[in-house]
């Protein structure tokens, strides 16, 4: 039978759809199953999944926009996917359980912190500082933080500018140790009211990154046990009020900055290779409570002007290149607990009796210098003293049998001098030695 045109076409368009899904079907089911056995796979083998990045792209630009912000090379860096920075983007956008929104006050500073925890996590003891579990950061050990109304009251409300970007809880300091490598992380920086940063026992190398002399309001600064060889600007910390920089790869004299640091309250820089006049540099750091510079080459005399850092109650200064004598003012250091200058082989004259006056005393090590001349009688007024260590110099002349009142004595260092007479009785009052 003859069928009408329209019908013809009709039929064809039919017989056409039904290839096309034959074809279709075909094709489709096969792919899927290669994708699903590819996805087996992966998971069997523990190849990573395909990225994340495309499950939510609303999400994940809207989160970007924010952290591009803060992160030091921008976009190219955030979108990188061998960067810590793209890590940390995709933890937050599809594996932080606090899910937080693009507009959270804290989510930089979230993000901040991943960076800084990303590059380090192949060591153990980092897993056990369980970042990232699904709790505000500021309860994430080894971080310490603050209330922004106490930082507002603490720093006033008109010399920084505060926004509702500024977080409820602020990151003001870190202990980070065992953990890093390289260079320190130039996030630090971003961390703008750090006031305490504790990055010591790590693998450290280089100087300071630039940026992380922003960071205005540090007052603590720990960076021992490391292998850092240059901190040429530590001077614009200005604030700061404690510095260890000890077990590290330094040389030379201190940077001439250093002389901007008159808020010290702790100059830790032991085993070290620093040279040069130290006192030259600190004579006016008289808010000073403990200098440690034990094994380093530094030079030159005690300046008598320690006798203006009234609030020392240490000072190591063992094993260097010191020359002279002690002063007479270290008499006015009324706190000091630990005296220490032993191995300054140019260091000596007459003990100076006034050390009998610093009755807070508990460690005096003069040994291994060129002291001379006879042991003061004043040591039997060190009623706390614990350890006396003379040994090696050039002393003479009768001991003092003032020194049995030394009673808290527990080890006394007398060899290789030149004393002569007896022991006196009064000596049988030291028991615990």
């Amino acid at each position: 039978a003859n069928v009408p045109w329209y019908k013809q076409k009709c039929r064809v368009i039919s017989i056409a759809v039904v290839l096309a899904m034959v074809v279709a079907v075909a094709v489709v089911v096969p792919l899927a199953l290669i994708q699903d056995g590819d996805k087996n796979d992966a998971v069997n083998s523990g190849a990573p999944e395909e990225p994340t990045s495309r499950k939510n792209p609303e999400r994940e630009a809207a989160i970007a926009a924010r952290l591009v912000l803060v992160t030091p090379g921008g976009n190219e860096t955030l979108m990188e996917p061998s960067t810590p920075q793209y890590r940390a983007l995709q933890w937050l956008v599809y594996d932080d359980e606090m899910e937080l929104d693009p507009a959270a006050d804290h989510l930089q500073q979230r993000y901040l912190l991943m960076v800084i925890h990303f590059p380090s996590t192949k060591d153990a003891s980092v897993d056990s500082r369980q970042w990232g579990s699904a709790v505000h950061e500021c309860e994430w050990d080894e971080v310490q933080c603050k209330d922004k109304m106490d930082l507002m009251y603490e720093y006033g409300q008109d010399d920084i500018a505060w926004t509702d970007d500024t977080p409820q809880r602020i990151v003001t300091g870190l202990t980070l140790r065992q953990s890093l490598g390289g260079q320190i992380p130039e996030e630090l920086s971003l961390l703008s009211f750090l006031q305490y940063l504790d990055l010591e026992n790590n693998k450290l190398v280089g100087s300071l990154p630039s940026h992380i002399h922003e960071l205005h309001k540090l007052n603590t600064l720990i960076l021992s046990q490391n292998q850092l060889s240059n901190v040429d600007d530590i001077g614009e910390f200005k604030h700061l009020e404690h510095l260890s920089l000890s077990m590290n790869n330094f040389k030379g004299p201190l940077p001439a900055s250093f002389e901007n640091l008159k808020h010290l309250k702790t100059l830790d820089l032991h085993t070290n290779e620093f040279t040069g006049d130290l006192f030259q540099i600190i004579n006016d750091f008289e808010s000073l409570e403990t200098i440690d510079v034990a094994f380093n080459d530094f030079n030159g005399t005690l300046s008598p002007l320690i006798g203006n850092m009234t609030n020392l109650t240490t000072i190591l200064l063992g094993n260097n290149q010191f020359s002279g004598s002690i002063p007479e003012e270290i008499q006015f250091c009324k706190l000091l607990q630990d005296l220490s200058v032993e191995a300054n082989h140019d260091l000596g004259g007459i003990i100076p009796a006034v050390l009998g006056q610093l009755t807070s005393l508990v460690f005096l090590n003069l040994s291994t210098c060129g002291f001379k001349g006879p042991l003061p009688a004043s040591f039997g007024n060190l009623e706390k003293l614990k350890f006396l260590d003379v040994s090696f110099n050039n002393l003479d002349g009768a001991l003092p049998k003032e020194l049995g009142n030394a009673t808290s004595l527990t080890t006394l260092g007398l060899a290789y001098n030149e004393f002569d007479g007896f022991i006196p009785s009064e000596f049988g009052s030291l028991t615990n030695l």
